[in-house]
């Protein structure tokens, strides 16, 4: 496992390092993507001109949840992007044949090909937004809770890649795996609003199917200390136990893996 991560790290630094060559269309892409979460806090703006909570959730406590959830993102999108590009970046070009000749599991070379410089922009955006309403809602800012926001966010991420990881076995069948990852992660915008505003359905599934709930709403609801709710603490459990059925199905579709012959 030590080798593996060891692996897994050179390949990611290596890919990171290829990105930044082009640094005026990394910063393009950040610029981007802080363009269009400002559009989305806008939306939430709106929302709130009509109301004065959310299911007993205010403006800056809703703003503090939508932080936490960019910080697990960009984490997610930083570690995990290549999950995308599965199928039309590697299997239908032939490239995947050369990753299998590795003497590695071919998921570390395949997850070490991320290269997103969106990760940057959605960091950026998270850490103003907690920093900003951790003041104004006069929550103390100390360095256990700083460790605490990212020990989470980490977690939240990993929790956001092995659900990634587990739909990207769709590029093994349909050689174009984006679309089917796309639609699975963008459920994670359910846990952008307190779940309590969802039928029993909705809360099952983002918190027991696909625990996206775990990337923000849980850790949300510990700083803010709303709940005594003490799910939170068995979020590295929830990884753990994504990571294995990630592993096991990637495992399984790869016994099923045939070559485009490209």
């Amino acid at each position: 496992m030590i080798r593996n991560i060891k692996l897994y790290v050179s390949f990611l630094v290596a890919s990171l390092k290829r990105m930044m060559v082009y640094r005026v269309d990394c910063l393009v892409g950040m610029v981007s993507q802080i363009a269009f979460q400002i559009i989305e806090l806008i939306f939430i703006w709106i929302i709130f001109q009509n109301t004065d909570n959310i299911a007993g959730w205010n403006f800056e406590h809703l703003l503090l949840l939508y932080g936490v959830m960019m910080l697990s993102v960009s984490i997610n999108d930083l570690l995990f992007d290549s999950t995308y590009a599965i199928g039309k970046k590697l299997i239908r070009k032939g490239k995947f044949d050369t990753i299998l000749l590795r003497p590695v599991h071919p998921l570390i070379s395949v997850l070490g090909e991320s290269e997103t410089s969106t990760a940057l922009g959605y960091m950026v955006l998270s850490i103003v937004l907690i920093i900003s309403m951790l003041t104004k809602l006069q929550i103390t800012i100390t360095v256990y809770l700083i460790i605490k926001i990212l020990y989470f966010g980490i977690l939240g991420g990993l929790i956001m890649g092995g659900i990634q990881t587990i739909f990207s076995i769709a590029g093994f069948w349909t050689y174009k795996s984006n679309e089917v990852v796309w639609s699975v992660f963008q459920l994670h915008k359910l846990a952008e609003y307190p779940i309590e505003i969802y039928n029993k359905f909705i809360r099952i599934l983002i918190t027991f199917i696909l625990p996206f709930a775990f990337t923000a709403y849980y850790p949300t609801l510990d700083y803010l200390g709303l709940s005594e709710s003490n799910l939170i603490y068995i979020t590295p459990l929830v990884v753990i136990f994504v990571w294995i059925i990630a592993i096991k199905v990637w495992n399984l579709a790869l016994r099923k893996y045939r070559s485009t012959g490209n």
